[in-house]
């Protein structure tokens, strides 16, 4: 019943993951790829079935093959109404993937403004790095994104940041 719950989440049929709940499908089930009902739901909005599998115990820190979580997939796709459930209900705003990326590092690195704006008022850590010693900061630079510079910049974060290869001017020159 796992996967039937998996693919019902994944198309929004709030009617059909009600009836596999009820019948016992387990909340945590996860894929190869390590998603669950609660990472697949984010991952597409589907704020009902998102909030009948938080009800019923799903795991909000479980974890794909990438260290994603439900917080992190809601971030990346801009699904501002899942992250505001999550994080309402507790979910874990500095999570790291596997590579050390947090929600606002993801955010920052596609440019998601709106995104970054609800991470930031929850008290995102500015300055969390991940493996190479980047900053959300450093990647929004990086990428290129001048608007979630100008957003990180203007919340406080550190102009002065290096990684392990320069400082941030070096890093917004590699566009």
């Amino acid at each position: 019943m796992g996967q039937a719950l998996l693919d019902a989440v994944g198309a929004g049929k709030t009617g059909v993951v009600t009836r596999l709940l009820e019948a016992g499908a387990p909340v945590n089930w996860a894929d190869w790829f390590g998603q669950t009902p609660l990472i697949r739901a984010a991952d597409n909005g589907h704020i009902e079935s998102m909030r009948m599998l938080l009800d019923r115990g799903a795991d909000m820190e479980a974890k794909d093959e990438l260290g994603l979580t439900a917080l992190i997939w809601a971030t990346w796709n801009g699904e501002m109404e899942a992250m505001a459930l999550l994080l309402d209900r507790g979910a874990d705003l500095e999570a790291k993937t596997n590579d050390g990326d947090t929600a606002l590092m993801v955010a920052a690195r596609s440019g998601r403004v709106e995104v970054m704006t609800v991470l930031l008022d929850r008290s995102a850590d500015l300055e969390a790095k991940d493996k190479n010693c980047y900053t959300a900061l450093v990647w929004a630079a990086y990428s290129g994104k001048v608007e979630a510079v100008a957003l990180l910049l203007d919340s406080g974060a550190d102009p002065e940041i290096r990684d392990k290869v320069g400082d941030l001017q070096e890093c917004a020159s590699w566009r």
